[in-house]
């Protein structure tokens, strides 16, 4: 039972490095979409939140009055620099919102090869360590 629950506890830990993984991947995915919207199709910033399924919750900040940095904060995302992207997207151009989400692509594909870096390196670690830290416990309770 020590055993199996020390495994629990290192596959739980190596389950929050590929949840950072999976978060920052689809962050990502959502703001090449966005880029695409805004840039392409020419959107304003309300109807390519709307489309987004990551970004939705801050169409209806901006619906509600908010400006895009207030109605971000309502998507719930964690990943370092998103304070000044939304700040950014309160650009009068479009070329300058463009440019500030290429900002912020930049510094997700840096945060996601570190994220990806962690998962293969401290994933295994944490499900060893644990598994022996059980082991130990077992030949010092027995």
């Amino acid at each position: 039972m020590v055993m199996a629950a020390s495994a629990f506890i290192g596959a739980g830990a190596r389950k929050r490095l590929a949840d950072r993984v999976a978060e920052l991947e689809r962050l990502r995915w959502e703001t090449a979409g966005l880029r695409a919207r805004i840039g392409g199709c020419r959107l304003d910033l309300e109807d390519c939140f709307a489309a987004s399924g990551l970004f939705a919750p801050a169409a209806e900040g901006l619906r509600a009055g908010l400006g895009p940095a207030r109605a971000i904060e309502a998507c719930g995302l964690r990943a370092r620099g998103l304070e000044l992207f939304a700040a950014g997207l309160e650009a009068e151009t479009v070329e300058g919102q463009l440019e500030n989400i290429d900002i912020f692509a930049d510094s997700l594909d840096a945060d996601l090869a570190a994220a990806r870096d962690d998962l293969s390196k401290k994933g295994r670690l944490y499900l060893g360590l644990s598994i022996l830290c059980g082991a130990a416990v077992c030949v010092i309770l027995s």
